[in-house]
């Protein structure tokens, strides 16, 4: 079997050889008899059972950076896998021995799923918890959990106040790493083009969804300046969008947008589609709340089932070798991370 981690220290090979295990119990499931919901059993057959090797592969290779960062022996680490869906990452942590696993999700039908296939392959998680950060910060305290990571993949892009994210954290768990992983990368124009494609596809939902809101909590507004206002107000959550209309009603303006690109939201949920951000966004975001902050780019998955797709992508590998700045334009995904004074 190819190397799930490239690296052969001691924590290289650990995470080798438990994810090698993973792999194997992971093929054993019978994923339509487990009890999952209609939905998470679609989701974990095409996002995760089908790429089952690059998911664990990233899982481990998550795990293996931040662990290194945080200058931690392994049986020391006590992680979280914030937003974690049922993906690997937090089953792989707690068979690498780390000293405590907690698994988050602000769904309680993403809890249940997670259990479920935990249980199907006898890993215990020390931790389940449901909520989004705030919720998940308080129930940390009150259980006097101190984290030393807090992990992600995937889930960054969706956060709609993302600074706001990470000055939770750090106000809570100050001496917690903070790694993510997300495809949203800007610098890669495929990526790039990828996430344009989706916002601007996705956006015609979303500004039909506000355009109804705003001509029915706004009534008396005539159906020209409802079209206006939907439109202006791309990437406004509800109380975003309410203040919005307000304002437009006093001063006859909508207020500056912050920085938005393409990306929109759902203004029901405050979600991001894929919210695509510039490095410097990011590095700002973080910095600001106290943090350090490194971004790294990641790699190409090299286990399709297709073979030319196998080869281009053990390519674009070896060229984002060459050179980090390379790395950034032909990266998939990049790690995001923030970095507490304490573990610099």
């Amino acid at each position: 079997m190819d190397r799930f981690i490239p690296h052969t220290d001691e924590l290289g090979n650990l995470l080798q050889k438990k994810a090698e295990h993973l792999y194997q119990l992971m093929q054993t499931i019978q994923v339509e008899k487990l009890g999952l919901s209609e939905h998470g059993t679609v989701y974990f057959l095409g996002s995760h059972f089908k790429r089952l090797f690059f998911s664990i592969q990233t899982s481990a290779h998550l795990l293996y950076n931040s662990i290194k960062l945080s200058n931690r022996k392994v049986e020391e680490v006590i992680i979280m896998d914030y937003g974690a869906g049922i993906g690997s990452l937090y089953l792989l942590a707690k068979m690498i021995g780390c000293k405590k696993v907690i698994y988050n999700d602000i769904l309680e039908e993403w809890k249940q799923n997670a259990l479920l296939i935990a249980a199907a392959i006898d890993i215990d998680v020390d931790e389940y918890l449901v909520g989004n950060i705030d919720d998940t910060l308080v129930e940390l305290e009150v259980k006097n959990i101190k984290c030393d990571i807090i992990t992600s993949r995937n889930v960054i892009e969706h956060i709609y106040q993302l600074d706001a994210y990470y000055l939770a954290i750090i106000k809570f768990q100050p001496q917690a790493i903070v790694y993510s992983s997300t495809t949203a990368n800007f610098y890669n124009p495929a990526m790039n083009l990828q996430h344009v494609l989706h916002h601007t596809k996705t956006e015609k939902i979303y500004r039909s969804l506000r355009f109804t809101f705003i001509q029915s909590t706004f009534p008396h507004l005539t159906a020209e300046t409802v079209t206006k206002l939907a439109k202006w107000t791309q990437g406004y959550e509800s109380s975003l969008l309410i203040k919005a209309v307000e304002d437009f009603e006093k001063i006859g303006q909508i207020p500056a947008k912050q920085y938005y690109y393409t990306n929109t939201c759902d203004y029901r949920y405050g979600v991001w589609a894929e919210n695509l951000l510039p490095y410097s966004i990011h590095r700002q975001m973080i910095e600001t709340s106290g943090y350090t902050s490194l971004i790294e780019p990641g790699f190409w998955d090299t286990h399709y089932q297709k073979g030319w797709l196998n080869l281009l992508g053990k390519l674009c590998n070896s060229i984002m070798g060459i050179h980090k700045s390379i790395g950034f334009l032909l990266a998939p995904f990049i790690y995001v991370v923030a970095v507490p004074e304490q573990n610099k």
